[in-house]
C-alpha cells in the first residue's frame, strides 16, 4: 500500500484459495447482474487510504445515480477488519470495503466476501493478471485491485560511488560481494538491512517461484519450509552473521534513519511504496538515493516480487453488487481518481492504463531526477503469479518475527512451518505438509 502501510503484503492466487471459495456459500450475493437495485442507490465504503474521500466524492459528481458514502477505518486486522466482522454479524455491513490481498482468505473464512465474478467481465483485463489471480479464488473475483507493491532496490549513489561500487548488482552473489567490499572498507558500514520477519521472508521467497502454500483436493499444503525459503534463509543467515547487513528490515525505523543520517547503511530492499517512507523521513537525503531491480538469483532472469496492495470488496448482503463493482473499478481505473490515490496516498496502480498515468511519467528531484516508477513497472509486470497466501498470515506474521529474533531464519522457517499447520487445523480446515 502506501506510507501509511508499510507492512501489508498482497499475496493470493485463484487455484490455491479454491477450498476456501467451495466452503463459502454464495447465498446472499445477489449474484445476478440484473438484481442490482434500479434508480437512485445509495450505499457506504469503509477504508483507510489517504485520498479515499475524495474519490467518492469525484464518482458523486459524476454519477448521480449511485450515492457513495465515505467512512475512514483504521488499518489492519485489529482495526478496520472487526469493525467490518463486527458489522456482518450485525446485518449492517457497508457494500464496499478496502481489504489487503493478504486478507481475502481470511475474509472468505469468515464468508464475508460476494463473488463479483458476474459483473466484472471485461474489467478484469484492465489489471496486471498476477493481481487478478491475488483477488480471486476457485475461479471467482472477489476484489478489484487497486494499488500494489512492487519489490525493487533502493540505494546510496553517492555511499555507491564512495566505495567504488559502479552499478547496484543485478543478481543476490553480486549484492553479497559489494556487502563485503563495502565492509572491508570500513567495517562501521552495512550494505543493507536484514529480513525481521513474514512480509520480508515471503517476498523474498516468492521471487524465487516456490509458494508457501497450494491446494490438494480439499486440503491446504503448507510448504513454507521449502527450497526457495530455505535458499533465502541462507543467504540471509550468512549476511547478518558476517555483519553485512543491519540487524534491522525497517527501512523507516529510527535505528535504519540514524544509520542513514551518518552514512552508515546504503541499501533497502522494499516495495514502491517505501519511497515515500524515505522522502518523509529522510528529506535531507534528497537526489542521494536512487532505485534499481530487486537483485535475482540467476543472472539475466527478471523475478520479482510483490509486498503491499489492496483490493475494493463487495462485502455479503450488498443489495447492489454491481453498482458498487462499477464504483470499485472506477477507484481504480478512472485517471482523475488514479491521479488522486498517487498524490494523496502515494498508490502504484494496480491497472495497466494507472500505470501510465502521467504523473508517473516525470523525474523525481528525491531520486537525482530519475524516474522510479519505470522501475516500479517492470518489476510489476516481473512478478511471479504463483504465490499463494494461506487464511493465518497474521499467525504466521508473529510466529516468524518471535522465531527471528530467537534463533537463525532457517530455525525460524521450520518452527513456522509446523506452527502453521496447527493454526489452519484450529480454523477446522483440512491441512497436510506440502
Amino acid at each position: 500500500m502506501a506510507v501509511p502501510f508499510k507492512r501489508v503484503i498482497a499475496v493470493a492466487s485463484a487455484a490455491g484459495l479454491a477450498l476456501l471459495a467451495a466452503g463459502c456459500s454464495s447465498s446472499g450475493d445477489a449474484s445476478s447482474p440484473g438484481q442490482s437495485a434500479k434508480g437512485p442507490v445509495s450505499m457506504e465504503f469503509w477504508g483507510w487510504a489517504p485520498g479515499y474521500d475524495k474519490i467518492v466524492d469525484q464518482w458523486n459528481a459524476s454519477h448521480p445515480d449511485v450515492h457513495i458514502t465515505y467512512k475512514q477505518i483504521p488499518a489492519g486486522a485489529k482495526g478496520g477488519y472487526d469493525q467490518m466482522t463486527n458489522a456482518e454479524a450485525a446485518g449492517t455491513a457497508p457494500c464496499l470495503a478496502q481489504v489487503t490481498y493478504n486478507d481475502i482468505p481470511s475474509m472468505l473464512v469468515k464468508n464475508a466476501l460476494t463473488d463479483i465474478t458476474p459483473y466484472a467481465g471485461a474489467d478484469k483485463s484492465k489489471f496486471l493478471d498476477w493481481t487478478i489471480a491475488a483477488s480471486s479464488a476457485g475461479g471467482k473475483l472477489y476484489g478489484i485491485p487497486v494499488d500494489i507493491g512492487p519489490v525493487v532496490l533502493y540505494y546510496r549513489a553517492d555511499l555507491f560511488a564512495r566505495y567504488g561500487i559502479t552499478a547496484p548488482p543485478a543478481t543476490w552473489a553480486e549484492y553479497a560481494a559489494d556487502a563485503q567490499k563495502v565492509h572491508d572498507a570500513d567495517p562501521t558500514v552495512q550494505f543493507g538491512t536484514a529480513p525481521q520477519d513474514a512480509y520480508d521472508m515471503s517476498y523474498l521467497t516468492w521471487q524465487t517461484g516456490r509458494p508457501w502454500f497450494s491446494a490438494d483436493g480439499s486440503s491446504w499444503k503448507v510448504s513454507v519450509d521449502n527450497p526457495g525459503t530455505r535458499q533465502v534463509a541462507e543467504y540471509w543467515q550468512d549476511l547478518k552473521d558476517k555483519k553485512l547487513v543491519m540487524n534491522n528490515g525497517n527501512a523507516w525505523d529510527p535505528a535504519f534513519d540514524k544509520a542513514a543520517e551518518s552514512g552508515k547503511v546504503l541499501t533497502f530492499v522494499n516495495a514502491a511504496w517505501a519511497a515515500g517512507g524515505l522522502k518523509q523521513d529522510l528529506k535531507d537525503q534528497a537526489g542521494k538515493w536512487a532505485v534499481a531491480p530487486m537483485p535475482v538469483w540467476d543472472a539475466g532472469t527478471k523475478a520479482g516480487a510483490n509486498s503491499g496492495g489492496s483490493d475494493t470488496v463487495v462485502l455479503k448482503g450488498c443489495k447492489s453488487p454491481q453498482a458498487a463493482e462499477q464504483f470499485a473499478v472506477f477507484l481504480a481505473t478512472d485517471q482523475q481518481a488514479v491521479s488522486t490515490g498517487i498524490k494523496e496516498a502515494s498508490l502504484y496502480p494496480a491497472s495497466k492504463d494507472g500505470q501510465n498515468n502521467p504523473l508517473l511519467s516525470q523525474g523525481d528531484p528525491y531520486f537525482g531526477s530519475q524516474n522510479p516508477y519505470d522501475v516500479f513497472k517492470a518489476a510489476a509486470a516481473a512478478v511471479p503469479s504463483n504465490w499463494v497466501v494461506g487464511p493465518s498470515f497474521g499467525q504466521m506474521e508473529a510466529d516468524y518475527t518471535n522465531g527471528i529474533g530467537k534463533g537463525t531464519y532457517s530455525d525460524a522457517t521450520a518452527q513456522v512451518q509446523q506452527k502453521t499447520i496447527a493454526q489452519i487445523k484450529s480454523l477446522g480446515l483440512s491441512v497436510s505438509n506440502g
